[in-house]
């Protein structure tokens, strides 16, 4: 038997070490899970990751365990409860909420669709705001919504591949806020 802590023991004596501990047995185990398995976009499987081994940190102390194998159900059981909130929060919000969520698929073909007779007001400022952006920029979104890896990004943009990630997720976000904030703009004027 090997004398090291156990991962739940050594979670509940050091908790710094024992997350560290964590990410290193278990991190590429669930994102792989997530990846094959639920077909999870790789930046919101990280999300889910590092919320799983958080909430297994917070929780700790309120369960025991026989063993490491029933820890790592444990882990797991959170992470798939995550997953499922995931996939259920995506449907609803695909099923008629107003805000845009810029998925990859829409960025990665919004020049085909603008090209379409029919277009629609988001795909219109969706695309007037792709425009303005700097052209490393679009590359970064372009090629994650094809879900190249940022190794292979940075062979077309000049910026660190260790800030990358952190790129794409704020342009993300800003274009979202950009295309949901003129789209509540019109609106109301709609439905006059």
């Amino acid at each position: 038997m090997s004398s090291e802590p156990k991962t739940y023991t050594l979670l509940r004596s050091d908790r710094e070490k024992g997350i560290k501990l964590l990410f290193e047995l278990y991190a590429k185990k669930l994102l792989n899970y997530a990846a094959y398995n639920w077909k999870t976009e790789q930046d919101a499987a990280w999300d889910l990751i590092y919320k799983t081994i958080y909430k297994v940190a917070d929780v700790i102390n309120e369960y025991e365990f026989e063993n490491e194998e029933k820890f790592a159900s444990f882990i797991f059981k959170i992470f798939i409860n995550y997953l499922r909130n995931h996939v259920r929060d995506a449907k609803t919000a695909m099923q008629g909420n107003l805000e845009v969520e810029l998925n990859d698929n829409i960025i990665n073909n919004y020049s085909d669709v603008a090209k379409q007779t029919k277009v629609t007001p988001a795909l219109k400022i969706l695309q007037h705001e792709l425009d303005k952006l700097e052209d490393w920029q679009r590359i970064l979104l372009l090629m994650r919504s094809q879900n190249m890896a940022y190794s292979e990004i940075v062979k077309y943009v000049n910026k660190p591949e260790d800030q990358l990630k952190t790129y794409y997720a704020r342009l993300k976000k800003q274009l979202s806020e950009k295309v949901n904030e003129q789209l509540n703009a019109l609106t109301p004027k709609e439905n006059v």
